[in-house]
């Protein structure tokens, strides 16, 4: 899983950085091997005149073939951004996988019907032994 971290008029220092792949970390362990790379975008929305509003957009690609995942936060910290936003990005992936996972099941149940079917047809159709 590859991270990327990009900013616009928000310095990252190293705590935030480290933050920030903790957090990724913490919400992306257990789908490691379903997500190939994650973009965080940090922008201080009110640019250089200063204000309170920093917002992290965090889009994860899935293995195919899952949908990518794309979620924001804003808040005047960039620290509580991060953290609510990898949170709402551990619940949209668990979402996505789970349905996934229904889609893909879904068709495999319709699959051995249909077999289950056919094997019935054939069984009828097949001419019995007298006892």
């Amino acid at each position: 899983m590859k991270i990327e971290v990009r900013t616009a008029n928000v310095p990252v220092s190293e705590a935030l950085e480290s933050h920030i792949l903790r957090r990724l970390e913490f919400a992306l362990r257990r789908f490691a091997p379903r997500v190939d790379r994650v973009l965080v975008r940090i922008v201080d929305l009110n640019g250089p005149k200063g204000g309170p509003d920093k917002r992290c957009r965090i889009a994860a690609r899935l293995a195919s073939p899952a949908p990518s995942v794309i979620v924001e936060a804003t808040d005047s910290d960039a620290y509580v951004a991060v953290s609510q936003a990898a949170a709402r990005l551990d619940e949209r992936v668990t979402r996505a996988l789970a349905r996934q996972r229904e889609i893909s099941g879904g068709a495999a149940r319709a699959e051995v019907r249909r077999l289950h079917r056919r094997h019935s047809a054939l069984a009828e159709a097949s001419p019995k032994e007298p006892a």
